[in-house]
């Protein structure tokens, strides 16, 4: 009786998981637009290009409450460097049971409410914790099911982080390992700071639009710009273009 059991257990995990195959990866994510736990609406298309994982859960799920403090940890070190957001679902629950649970552990990402789990269709739920992640192109590259780990999470993170943010060693380690860079120096005074390297083609640029087209979009890219809020919009840009390997310097206070 046991082995018959753990046979249809078995069958249902593998059409479970060849359904999301089938489903998901590689297709746009669905739309939605729900509140958040004070009643602002937000949309899917409010973050389009960045990064995005989407967790759905529930404050029943005990697996939920350990994955979530996660997603927290890992929001904060990408959140600046990479651009990734992180959105919590709830799914079929009031307000005041969902910050009651939120007020027990640490979370800054934000928090959605579907109360009528409209979502647990459209993205096909079929238990908690499910996540998503979400390219920034808006399509799904990957998702989770069920209880994970740090290692897992980040594994599936490298999908759908177009671009970061580096510190000056690690551009130097960039371009040692890397055969071909393509430097793009959108500052005011440009200068190339890498004569000596070979391997990085140098390219004074003025407006986004001379990247858009003319690239290899498999290459690597190293962004240069004056400000914070400038090099953050322009990998933003090229992320939405399809361009899934660029990098921009890092500075220490983003970290």
């Amino acid at each position: 009786m046991k082995t018959k059991r753990l046979f249809f257990l078995t069958i249902f995990i593998f059409v479970i998981v060849v359904f999301y195959s089938i489903f998901a990866v590689g297709k746009p994510a669905p739309q939605f637009q729900l509140p958040d736990l004070d009643g602002k609406m937000y949309s899917l298309n409010d973050f389009s290009g960045r990064p995005i994982i989407i967790s759905f859960f529930t404050t029943k799920c005990g697996f939920c409450a350990e994955e979530l403090p996660l997603l927290n940890e890992i929001y904060h070190t990408y959140k600046d460097k990479a651009g990734l957001q992180v959105i919590a679902i709830n799914l079929g629950e009031s307000q005041e049971a969902v910050q009651k649970m939120l007020d027990k552990i640490p979370y800054d990402y934000l928090t959605l409410l579907d109360q009528e789990t409209q979502l647990a269709g459209t993205y096909q739920i079929f238990g908690v914790p499910t996540a998503y992640f979400i390219d920034p192109l808006g399509n799904i590259a990957d998702y989770i099911i069920g209880a994970t780990n740090r290692e897992n999470v980040m594994n599936k993170l490298s999908r759908i982080t177009w671009y970061h943010g580096l510190r000056p060693i690690e551009i130097e380690n960039l371009i040692k390992i890397s055969p071909q860079i393509e430097l793009l120096d959108f500052r005011s005074e440009k200068e190339n700071p890498f004569p000596d390297k070979p391997n990085v083609n140098y390219h004074s640029m003025i407006d986004i639009n001379q990247v858009l087209d003319p690239f290899d979009k498999s290459l690597i890219f190293l962004v240069f710009s004056n400000d914070d809020n400038t090099r953050r919009e322009l990998c933003q840009q090229m992320a939405l273009n399809g361009y899934q390997k660029v990098y921009y310097l890092l500075n220490v206070k983003d970290e």
